[in-house]
């Protein structure tokens, strides 16, 4: 699999599965602050992380307009 894979993932999502991805962005961006505090910076460096983190953001956007 490659990084695209989640975005791909997220675009053919059913309404289930975008309100888990809505559900585990928004923990994450509630509880990111307070656990990820290590000076590696790894959600901001990290290409996989960013990759995740754009797919929650856009699983979002995704729901939000339906």
């Amino acid at each position: 699999m490659e990084l695209e894979d989640i975005n791909n993932y997220v675009q053919n999502a059913s309404a289930e599965e975008l309100k888990a991805f809505g559900f585990l962005g928004q923990w994450m961006m509630e509880n990111g602050p307070k656990y990820c505090t290590c000076p590696s910076k790894c959600s901001e460096n990290c290409e996989l992380a960013k990759a995740l983190f754009g797919a929650l953001q856009a699983a979002g956007q995704k729901l939000s307009a339906e």
